[in-house]
This record gives structure tokens, C-alpha cells and sequence, in this order.
């Protein structure tokens, strides 16, 4: 992790000593110059930003800020819209080329976007799987179908409009502001890859502590199989604010020793003393586990707590990764 930090830290540095240096801004890549090219990516992903977060608190009845950094930018919308734009500028006149390149440009994009980020940080930001027709959770035909339909959009409508904007003020301007920009992306990128790397350490830990457990309830002979208390826990981790789940936590505590006392009174598993002993070590495995699991959510930072709560399947899907790994 802290390679791949340093590599992005090194490599940011190198990307903004470059297009700082005098007429580095003017080089064309496919007729169309780097500043206009980094411009409209920055844009775009504003735009991509206010798209998802807008959607996405609509649905939840709540204000989420989406995206994978911190700052009101979604790279991949940001990178999609310009790639395309790019690619398929030569046939802007070709309004059924413009939709089925879309479609292939774009699910392409986020296909590889997908995968990389679940490499890197062993969890899926995103998962269609539950859609017809996905291909491994990270793209789906309804989708890509969507993604034609805003390439001939990105044509016609918002790459004339984001065109008007970035000329609306002289470059020599526009590249002071590239360049303050570009830092605060670079510093809020590594921040936030540092906190998603974090984030997979915390979701490694918790499963270890969640496995044992289960195992040691299960070995106790409380429930007959090991889904119906991983079942509980896992209403606890569905909790996104942590007082809400040390609440629930306590809740499944108290149910797990009196679900013991009872099979003790009923069955009469156990003698008087084997029964208080057993009870003892029970109630300390239950207490060093909601210590652990208390510890852990308390020490996430805000950084990570806004991950969570933008992406709240993050932990199922590393979950999801895991349990396919370990069968590989």
C-alpha cells in the first residue's frame, strides 16, 4: 500500500512539474490542447459529482456526498467524458456511431475502472450483479445501454455548454486555476487512497474477529448453524453511525447469554460448575469482541466514515472478494 501511495505522490509531482512547464498547456492530443483537455475533466467531473450525489440523496431521503475523494469531483465521469469526447470527436456528426461507440467507449471505461479498484482495494464500489445481463458485477446492458444515450447527449448538449464555460476567461487565468485545482485533487486523492487502503485493513480485521466468534458461539451449541449467528452480527455492521451499532452490539450480547441460559435450563447441558465457568468465558469472548469491534469503528477518521456512508456495501463486497479468493 504505502508503495503504491508513494508511486501516486511521485507520479502527481511529476504530472504537475510537466504541465507547469512553459508550453506544455498548448500540446494537442487528438487537435485539442491540454489545457482545454484537463479543463473539461475537471468539469465533467463536477458535473459527474453532482449527477451521483443528487441521485443518490434523492433515493436515500438524505444528503451523500459520492465519489471516491472527498472533494465534489467523480473522476471516473470526469475521465469517461473526455476519453469519449476524444475518441469519437471524429464522427460528431454521425449521431448512430456517436451512441454505439459511447456505449462500447464507455463500458470499456468502467469495466477497467471497476476491476482495477477491486485489485487494489479488494472491495467493489460498484455492483450490478443483480441487474440482467451484467458481466461480473461491473457493468451491465442496461447500463452501457444509459452510457450511448449520454455520449449522444455529451455531443450534443453538454460539450458545446462546458465549451462556452472554459472560454469564458483568458487560459493564462484558466491555468493558475488548473494548477491550484490539480494540487488540491492530488493531496485529496492520496488522502483518500490512504483511508480506502485503511478501510480494507479495518474490513480484514473485523471478518477475522467475526469468524471467530461465530465459530466460538457456534461451538457452544447456541444455534445449529453458524449462518443464524452470523446472521446477528451482521445486523450489527449494518449500522452506519457507530453509537447506533455499540447500541445493537449490547442488544446481541444480552440475547446470545440469555439464549445460554436457557438452553442451560432446559437441556441441562452442563453441570452447576462447568455452567458458570462456561458462562464466565462467554460473557469475556463477548466483551473482547465488542471491545475490538467498539475500537476499530471509533478509530475510523472522517475520511473513512464518509467512504462507509457513501458506499455502505463496501464491507459485503469486500466480503463477497474474499470468500472468491479463498475458494481460488
Amino acid at each position: 500500500y504505502e508503495k503504491l501511495l508513494n508511486f501516486s505522490s511521485d507520479f502527481c509531482k511529476k504530472v504537475l512539474y510537466y504541465i507547469t512547464e512553459e508550453k506544455n498547456m498548448d500540446i494537442e492530443i487528438a487537435g485539442v490542447s491540454l489545457y482545454y483537455i484537463i479543463s473539461w475533466f475537471f468539469v465533467y467531473s463536477f458535473l459527474g459529482w453532482l449527477w451521483e450525489t443528487a441521485y443518490v440523496s434523492v433515493r436515500k431521503k438524505k444528503f451523500v456526498n459520492r465519489g471516491f475523494i472527498n472533494g465534489p469531483l467523480c473522476t471516473i465521469y470526469g475521465m469517461g467524458a473526455v476519453s469519449i469526447y476524444l475518441i469519437l470527436k471524429p464522427f460528431g456528426d454521425n449521431l448512430a456511431v456517436l451512441y454505439i461507440g459511447g456505449v462500447v467507449v464507455a463500458t470499456i471505461l468502467e469495466y477497467i475502472t471497476g476491476w482495477l479498484m477491486e485489485k487494489i482495494f479488494h472491495t467493489c464500489w460498484w455492483d450490478y450483479s443483480h441487474r440482467k445481463y451484467n458481466l461480473q458485477g461491473y457493468i451491465s446492458l442496461g447500463t452501457s445501454l444509459g452510457w450511448g444515450v449520454f455520449t449522444v447527449l455529451l455531443f450534443e448538449v453538454l460539450q458545446p455548454a462546458v465549451s462556452w464555460f472554459t472560454d469564458l476567461y483568458p487560459q493564462k487565468i484558466g491555468e493558475i486555476l488548473l494548477i491550484v485545482i490539480m494540487i488540491l485533487y492530488a493531496l485529496d486523492f492520496i488522502t483518500s487512497a490512504w483511508a480506502a487502503f485503511g478501510l480494507t485493513k479495518n474490513f480484514a480485521k473485523v471478518e477475522d474477529m467475526m469468524e471467530d466468534i461465530t465459530q466460538y458461539l457456534h461451538s457452544s451449541r447456541l444455534y445449529e448453524t453458524k449462518e443464524e449467528i452470523r446472521e446477528r452480527l451482521e445486523t450489527v455492521r449494518a449500522h452506519i453511525r457507530t453509537q447506533e451499532a455499540v447500541e445493537r452490539l449490547s442488544v446481541r450480547r444480552q440475547e446470545f447469554m440469555e439464549r445460554f441460559e436457557a438452553l442451560f435450563a432446559e437441556k441441562h447441558l452442563l453441570d452447576e460448575d462447568s455452567y458458570l465457568s462456561k458462562k464466565a468465558e462467554m460473557e469475556q469472548k463477548l466483551d473482547e469482541f465488542a471491545k475490538k469491534y467498539t475500537d476499530i469503528r471509533k478509530k475510523q477518521n472522517i475520511v473513512k466514515k464518509r467512504m462507509v456512508y457513501a458506499y455502505p456495501e463496501l464491507k459485503n463486497q469486500f466480503k463477497k472478494y474474499r470468500k472468491k479468493h479463498q475458494k481460488e
